[in-house]
């Protein structure tokens, strides 16, 4: 949680697969500045090689478990594509 990569704070990141999860809320990212700049941020990540998904705070709160599936399966489709093992491994 909260780990620096690549120059960025990444709020959940998996290193082993290249993965983070970045929450998005109004208050931190609902400016025009706060938009391009969370543009930049996803594509110098990407470049990076690092896949990146996005959740908003409201759609954590509505619902964290659906939220909490979606990113699960998401994860386990990171490593198949990968081809790294461990379903059991935990956000660092």
């Amino acid at each position: 949680m909260n780990q620096f990569v690549e120059r960025y704070e990444l709020d959940a990141y998996w290193p082993a697969e290249r993965f983070a999860v970045e929450l998005d809320t109004y208050d931190h990212h609902g400016s025009h500045v706060a938009f391009e700049k969370d543009r930049l941020r996803q594509e110098d990540l990407k470049l990076a090689g690092i896949e990146t998904t996005r959740v908003t705070g409201a759609r954590l709160d509505r619902e964290p478990a659906a939220v909490m599936a979606r990113l699960s399966r998401l994860l386990s489709q990171r490593r198949r594509d990968l081809g790294v093992p461990g379903s059991a491994q935990t956000a660092g």
